[in-house]
């Protein structure tokens, strides 16, 4: 079988052992069985125990191997020394897919390896596919089934997240529920030992619930196998590559025994690849919504609208610094502007409305300047001026965006000032539009959306993907 139906019983799994559960709620075996049961997993649930009759309400078994039924998935969360053991009864078992929450694995140094090594030989002569060790789990909020150790859903939406830390992927999940940002799956993929990040790319690929993959990984240990599955992915990917430095390189090493590698080594392969780079939790987050509900940009020429000069000239020095353009308009587009705009400005691209600017003249203006066929995308940016209206201006966006889907050009929102207009602007993270705070995070995201669309491009012509462009 190929990874994806190797993985099919992890991830949907009908029966799920969880072997270390615990009737005590400080211990991750308890947490693990709750967090199951709360989401409204509608599988059969075995807590495997061999000391207390019933957790939670449910009956415990003493071992996998007094479980009648067949089991998909065991999630091990029991002392390391004992996961040898425990894995050898999953493999007399005929269980398909094992998680291993446990840690003191290869991440602990040599003698922690030789044990991973250890279970991974019994996993594979067993045919168990295995994600871990030392990993969270994985939350997924499609199918109601969280399968981590600690508590909390991320929103659902299309955006699929694979990370090799446990503390960062929870950070990562509220981060983007405070976002408005939805995720598909979240999974944990800690050490590595058998299934990696090549493996959940081919998974995610033909998941779909899933738009968009983003990843933060410390390292990898099959670097043809990695870049063949991101070729082949018909997906967008962007991906964190923490351990950049020799200081983040050491840390990496000593968190999931992962061997980071030459900067330069990996950033190359990422552009051969099309696999957008992003530095850090926000820029992922920014290009994965961008990527997930704007469409790819057609060019990278960039029409800007704002109500204060300064903001629109900033995101234009952003723009062209990363490569894009902006464009001089048609002389249409002029003509037709002119009668939107006050005496005061000029109808040139970047495009200042004056700070005095309603939700008419923002719409009729980004209207206008999105039909020209000098532009490829637009960024329309609010400065909360004393006299700015923010939630007209976000009317002005929604309403545009909602018009003008069929022209298949990109809006990124972008606004300037603090708290009081922070709840306005909410309206556009529900909505999934993107919106950012800052001329860079805007123009970075427009960038990734013109990369996106080179990327489909080479697809669509057959053709390999040929490196991209800084």
């Amino acid at each position: 079988m190929g990874a994806v139906e190797d993985l099919r019983p992890i991830f949907s799994p009908k029966t799920i052992a969880v072997i270390g559960a615990s009737r005590n709620p400080m211990k991750v075996g308890y947490e693990i069985l709750q967090n199951i049961l709360v989401n409204g997993y509608t599988g059969k649930v075995i807590p495997i125990n061999p000391e207390t009759p019933q957790i939670i309400g449910l009956k415990t078994q003493p071992s996998v191997l007094a479980v009648k039924e067949d089991i998909d998935l065991a999630i091990i969360a029991v002392p390391a020394e004992f996961v040898p053991k425990v894995m050898t009864e999953c493999a007399k078992k005929k269980v398909k897919g094992a998680i291993v929450i446990s840690s003191g694995f290869g991440e602990i140094g040599e003698k922690g390896k030789e044990l991973e090594d250890e279970v991974l030989q019994i996993a594979r002569k067993g045919g168990i596919r295995l994600i871990g060790p030392n990993t969270l789990g994985y939350k997924d909020p499609i199918d109601n089934l969280d399968a981590a150790f600690v508590f909390g859903m991320p929103r659902p939406g299309e955006i699929a997240l694979i990370s090799q830390s446990g503390a960062l992927c929870i950070g990562m999940i509220y981060y983007a529920n405070g976002e408005y940002i939805g995720l598909s799956r979240v999974i944990s993929i800690g050490n590595k030992a058998d299934v990696d990040d090549a493996d959940i790319i081919d998974y995610l690929d033909q998941d779909d619930a899933t738009k968009v993959i983003a990843m933060y990984i410390e390292g990898i240990k099959d670097g043809k196998k990695f870049l063949d599955s991101a070729r082949r992915c018909r997906k967008p990917i962007v991906a964190i590559k923490a351990g950049r430095t020799p200081a983040g390189s050491a840390a990496a090493s000593t968190h999931t025994g992962s061997l980071s590698g030459s900067d330069a080594v990996y950033d190359s392969a990422f552009k051969q690849v099309h696999i957008q780079r992003a530095y850090d939790v926000i820029e992922l987050f920014d290009f994965a919504r961008a990527l997930a509900y704007q469409p790819p940009a057609p060019g990278n020429r960039v029409g800007i609208i704002s109500n204060g000069g300064g903001a629109g000239i900033m995101v234009a020095d952003w723009c062209e610094s990363i490569g894009l353009k902006v464009p001089n308009l048609t002389k249409r587009t002029i003509e037709a502007l002119k009668p939107q705009l006050p005496p005061i400005t000029t109808a040139r691209n970047p495009l200042d409305v004056t700070g005095d600017a309603r939700f008419h003249r923002y719409h009729a203006t980004g209207s206008i300047m999105l039909s020209d066929p000098n532009v490829d995308s637009l960024i329309m940016t609010c400065v909360h001026a004393g006299i700015a209206r923010p939630r007209e201006y976000v009317g002005a966006v929604i309403k545009l965006v909602e018009e003008k889907r069929n022209l298949k050009k990109p809006i990124v929102a972008c606004w300037v000032g603090g708290p009081e207009i922070d709840e306005v602007v909410q309206e556009l993270r529900v909505k999934n539009i993107p919106v950012y705070a800052s001329a860079m995070r805007a123009a970075k995201a427009v960038r990734c959306l013109y990369d996106e669309g080179r990327r489909l491009e080479l697809l669509s012509k057959g053709k390999p993907k040929e490196p991209r462009a800084d």
